[in-house]
């Protein structure tokens, strides 16, 4: 895999955990300015939208366990009527971030995306 480009890389790793649990709609890693690095999405979602918006929600998450002496970010979980976001750190201000349906099983996402976030890391040290 070494001449294969970071983004075509990070894609596969997205396409992986996607295929592991159906139950993922969608997936991306972003950096924490917004930027999107790579998305696998079935759905219509505007994808740049995701990025921003997740984005938001970490840097909020950040400063919540920063203001409250909490220590670093591990991982955020929003639960709503129709589905899961689940976000994850995958390295120096980036984030593996996931679109799921409400019945998904949580346990396994998250074990699931912390696997491919230590991928993630490796391919951006």
């Amino acid at each position: 895999m070494k001449n294969i480009p970071l983004r075509d890389k990070l894609k596969n790793i997205l396409n992986e955990l996607e295929s592991i649990d159906p139950e993922i709609e969608a997936s991306a890693v972003i950096r924490s300015d917004g930027l999107l690095m790579a998305s696998s999405f079935r759905t219509d979602l505007d994808k740049n939208l995701v990025a921003a918006m997740n984005a938001a929600i970490l840097n909020i998450g950040n400063r919540v366990t920063s203001e409250l002496k909490r220590g670093n970010l591990q991982e955020l979980i929003i639960r709503a009527d129709r589905g899961l976001i689940v976000l994850v750190n995958s390295g120096k201000d980036t984030i593996l971030s996931t679109i799921s349906k409400p019945d998904s099983n949580l346990g396994l996402i998250l074990f699931e995306m912390k696997k491919a976030a230590n991928k993630i890391k490796d391919f951006l040290e």
